[in-house]
């Protein structure tokens, strides 16, 4: 069979593209071209011209797919760790909701970091050192991730095992990390008992209430490729320590489209205790289109079950509370006007509350058991010992290379 061949106009006019980018083709290898009986105008074969075209649609479509994959889109990554689906949520194949009924955080952490309880032994703390103790006196006012921000610099210079890459080191680190930033939100010496008994302690709550404190550690654990457990991933991709990654997993958490959300939530509950009319005030916010923070997740059409879990479980607890009973009018009524159930985010201020903590405590809380997921994502990422490093589709200004001379 003869073989086909185009001009360049042709080719270019088949492929869509200008002459010069029919020119970049043939200097990478993409296409084929000969000359013309001695003429300059050059020729290129119509079955590489058909090839290429096909592989440019293909690419457009993995670049449409590819650019849905970091909002709520298509999986992008592999991961042992959790599994949402049809409306539950799963830690290695175990169901949260029941978790945070039974389980303490640092339980959760085994189950996530797949490991027994040896990290979490007596006494495996970071070192005291003297930069340690100067920056606790200087975190002791601020809030809950900038204490954190301020004491994991100073504690990790004097880590030294936390740059070891052996799984077992790199999980006492983990406890060592989890146990630092208990003591830095509670502002209280660092200690090896189960994190919620170390913030009811602090936060004068009693033993019976202290099983919400640790429902709440749990549910928080873990949520996938969330934005901040993608941005500790991203960091231990580069070979960074498990200090490192938690940096990075907190400043991402600190913004006010995720763990920062619960302070909107937070303010939202300031701004409708005193309103006389609640569903008025928020159909007005609606009319003026002033979002209402703390209801509807993506992932949970049906409803966010770990709100779900953890209201169900202030109920059964504390039934008589006058912030739960707020709380659940101001659910009603959004739901009503906006068709959207509570978010972990209403549901945890909806304890702070309930349970008189300290301002910030939901963020707290909320940090703290991400922590364990951070962790887990970085030691997994570790393991899988790539980098993640995405390509960009460009759409900036683009200068046309000229032709090459002959």
């Amino acid at each position: 069979m003869a073989t086909e061949w185009l001009s360049s106009k042709e080719a270019a006019q088949r492929l869509g593209v200008s002459a010069a980018t029919l020119y970049a083709y043939v200097s990478r290898g993409l296409l084929r071209s000969e000359g013309s009986n001695g003429q300059r105008e050059r020729r290129y074969r119509a079955d590489d011209v058909s090839q290429l075209k096909r592989r440019r649609e293909v690419g457009r479509k993995a670049e449409s797919i590819a650019a849905n994959t970091l909002d709520f889109g298509t999986p992008v990554l592999e991961s042992a760790l959790t599994l949402i689906e049809n409306g539950h949520l799963f830690y290695r194949g175990q169901d949260a909701t029941l978790l945070a009924r039974t389980a303490s955080l640092e339980q959760v952490a085994q189950i996530l970091w797949d490991c027994d309880e040896r990290p979490f032994g007596a006494k495996n703390l970071p070192p005291m050192s003297a930069a340690l103790r100067s920056a606790w006196r200087a975190a002791a006012a601020l809030p809950p991730v900038d204490s954190c921000l301020v004491l994991l610099p100073a504690a990790a210079r004097w880590d030294h095992p936390s740059w070891v890459e052996d799984r077992s080191a790199m999980l006492e680190t983990g406890a060592r990390i989890l146990r630092l930033l208990a003591a830095a939100v509670t502002s209280q010496p660092l200690s090896d008992r189960p994190v919620h008994e170390q913030l009811a302690e602090a936060w004068n709550v009693s033993a019976e209430h202290a099983s919400l404190i640790r429902a709440a550690l749990v549910l928080s654990a873990d949520h996938e490729f969330n934005a901040s457990a993608f941005a500790a991933r991203v960091v231990a991709s580069t070979g960074a320590n498990l200090y490192g990654s938690t940096m990075a997993g907190l400043v991402a958490i600190n913004g006010p489209r995720h763990g920062g959300l619960t302070r909107r939530v937070a303010d939202l509950f300031s701004d409708l205790k005193d309103v006389s009319d609640i569903d008025a005030e928020l159909a007005r916010r609606v009319r003026e289109r002033i979002y209402i923070p703390g209801f509807g997740h993506p992932l949970y059409p049906d409803g966010d079950v770990r709100a779900v879990t953890l209201l169900a479980m202030l109920r059964e607890r504390m039934p008589g509370s006058p912030e739960l009973a707020f709380a659940d009018t101001v659910a009603a009524s959004a739901e009503r006007l906006i068709d959207r159930k509570p978010t972990v985010d209403f549901a945890t201020v909806t304890l702070e509350r309930a349970l008189g903590l300290p301002k910030d405590s939901a963020l707290a809380l909320f940090l703290l058991g991400r922590t364990v997921g951070w962790i887990a994502h970085a030691v997994e990422q570790a393991t899988h010992g790539s980098v993640i490093r995405p390509r960009a589709r460009y759409t900036g200004p683009r200068i046309t290379p000229a032709p090459s001379g002959r």
